[in-house]
């Protein structure tokens, strides 16, 4: 052995022996400045590595700010539909890139702030759910918990125009009495929308379910009854090509299928027992197949265990040609399938660096890589993912991250269907 392997080695080993004593595991007897005195004997580290360069520290993981995003939480992103590829986002933040952003923003498909979409003060309180028309009109209704829009009272929800003023054609009157968590636009192209959250009354009127439907010009539609109602919030929705919608409670059987007209359809048959706790996400596949994704915090349904997300077939069967490892996915947050008839699906995973994507049988699609080790990914679970309209495959992610794998990501992020960060 060469004398500069030598060194590097009797480097190696010091080090190593020093680490363990700052660690507990090997015992010091005390020492001064440069030297340790470990219970076999005094070492004196400053002359033995006085020849070799000191060993970089660690980076530290960056911490996205409002200069690289959001200064708050995102909740809900959603595309804009209107050929622009442009993003709603909405959340609990006041800041994007250094630009006043109370509760929404719209981003250019650059990632740059739609300076175009003007809310001025913005809304009161956190928003929760962002959900474009289908009309082609690039509007947006927003829920949440708020009661003001740019200094106009309204009742925990609204619908903006494309330049971000408030449509006062859809009048909500004095609106709901409580939060908002989802909206949900019809599909039959009248311009309802289905809303659901933990209200109990619309406009003065007691609707007392968590759950109804207004027509486009905010009125409430009589003809969507679901009688008592569910008596709780509704906290998932979901529309099959039929028209017809799922909807998620927090108690047994945990799902439901509504007619037209809000009677419970039948035909779904979710058995004696359904979910044994909490449903949190409803996603309709896309195909003709019919059938839908069910994530939350469950483990069985109608007796036969599960990792916490399941789906079933349009008959409310459970599908048993998907299976998931319990690894992979956490009480589900969302459950976004991609637009590339895969039929794979991206959810939230607490042990998979936030973020996974699931093939058609359950498995990990391991093409998509959001890295690996302790600091790998977002470090937490992300909260809402949009696809991008332009044709890329690419995805947004939004949340109360602050980095991607060691890139200041603030609360939002691009990837690629690989897993890569764009920006």
């Amino acid at each position: 052995m060469n004398i500069t392997n030598f060194k590097w080695l009797r480097r190696l080993i010091i080090t190593s022996i020093y680490g363990l004593g700052v660690l507990g595991i090997v015992g010091s007897g005390g020492g001064s400045s440069g030297t340790e005195c470990l219970s076999v004997n005094c070492v004196d580290f400053s002359e033995l590595l006085a020849d070799f360069p000191p060993i970089p520290p660690i980076p530290p993981i960056p911490a996205g700010g409002a200069a690289e995003g959001f200064n708050d939480t995102v909740t809900s992103i959603a595309p804009a539909l209107d050929s622009s590829d442009d993003v709603y986002v909405g959340g609990s933040f006041t800041i994007y890139k250094n630009s006043a952003a109370n509760g929404i923003a719209r981003i250019n498909n650059d990632g740059s702030l739609d300076t175009g979409f003007v809310t001025g003060t913005g809304f009161d309180a956190p928003v929760y759910t962002v959900s474009p028309a289908n009309d082609d009109s690039g509007d947006v209704y927003v829920g949440g918990s708020f009661t003001s829009y740019d200094g106009t009272a309204i009742g925990y929800i609204a619908r903006l125009k494309l330049d971000g003023t408030l449509d006062t054609v859809f009048d909500t009157g004095t609106g709901f009495d409580s939060t908002v968590n989802i909206i949900v636009p019809a599909i039959d192209g009248n311009g309802d929308v289905y809303v659901g959250g933990s209200f109990t009354t619309y406009n003065g009127i007691a609707v007392g379910s968590g759950l109804i439907r207004l027509n486009d010009n905010g009125s409430l539609d009589a003809g969507f009854g679901t009688g008592s109602g569910w008596g709780e919030s509704s906290i998932a929705l979901a529309i099959d090509d039929s028209g017809d919608v799922y909807v998620a409670r927090s108690s047994s059987p945990g799902i439901a299928r509504l007619n037209n007209d809000g009677s419970i359809d039948t035909g779904f048959d979710t058995g004696l027992s359904g979910f044994n706790d909490e449903v949190r996400a409803i996603a309709v596949a896309i195909g003709s197949s019919g059938d839908v994704y069910v994530a939350g915090y469950f483990d069985d349904y109608n007796g036969t265990g599960n990792s916490g997300i399941v789906r079933l077939h349009s008959d409310g069967s459970l599908d048993t040609g998907f299976v998931t490892p319990s690894v992979h996915v956490s009480q589900g947050n969302f459950i976004t399938p991609a637009i590339d008839f895969s039929g794979d699906i991206y959810v939230d995973s607490k042990l998979v660096n936030g973020i996974v994507r699931l093939n058609d049988d359950g498995s990990r699609d391991r093409g998509f890589d959001t890295g690996s080790g302790q600091f790998g990914g977002f470090g937490v679970r992300p909260n809402s993912v949009a696809l991008a309209t332009d044709g890329s495959g690419d995805i947004f992610v939004g949340g109360s991250f602050t980095r991607y794998n060691f890139i200041p990501a603030a609360r939002i992020a691009r990837l690629t269907a690989e897993g890569a960060f764009v920006r």
